[in-house]
């Protein structure tokens, strides 16, 4: 296990690259002056901040050497192909914009046929509480219209 975790600290590292600068040696150094509990804030901060610099300078390095052994061609298929993988996903996006942006505009329309059915509901209930409150006003008699014909009375037993 130790083997593997060695052999992935080399492989982050950069390998034996790295090696040959003389940053492992230093860092080997800062830790060895370290306390057994762990290192201070100023020993942290210069540590990586060596790191960076090994990284940064080894990055710079592998770049001139890089441009100078290898023509332009591998690099500009290489943006080629990234321009076609920005166009599709820019088109992509633009697609589910669209379709989100489509969506959006349903609800809007689904949302004002709601609250315009809810107040035509409100209007109707109003004008019927109205008559029903004016209604609540006036006497028994002239709510209820019974329509007696003579003849009903008539054939009703006597009392």
């Amino acid at each position: 296990m130790s083997q593997a975790n060695a052999a992935a600290r080399k492989r982050r590292a950069g390998g034996a690259t790295l090696q040959e600068n003389g940053a492992p040696a230093q860092t080997n150094n800062l830790q060895q002056q370290a306390p057994k509990g762990g290192l201070t804030l100023p020993q942290v901060i210069s540590l990586v901040d060596k790191r960076l610099i090994t990284l940064e300078t080894f990055m710079k390095e592998s770049k001139g050497s890089f441009s100078q052994t290898n023509v332009s061609t591998p690099v500009s298929s290489a943006s080629a192909v990234s321009e076609d993988s920005v166009n599709q996903l820019a088109d992509e996006f633009d697609t589910k914009f669209s379709m989100l942006a489509q969506e959006v505009a349903e609800l809007k329309d689904i949302v004002l046929k709601l609250q315009s059915y809810t107040m035509e509901v409100n209007k109707t209930l109003y004008e019927e509480r109205i008559v029903v409150l004016s209604d609540m006003g006036q006497t028994k008699d002239d709510r209820i219209n019974f329509h007696i014909s003579d003849d009903e009375i008539e054939d009703e037993p006597s009392k």
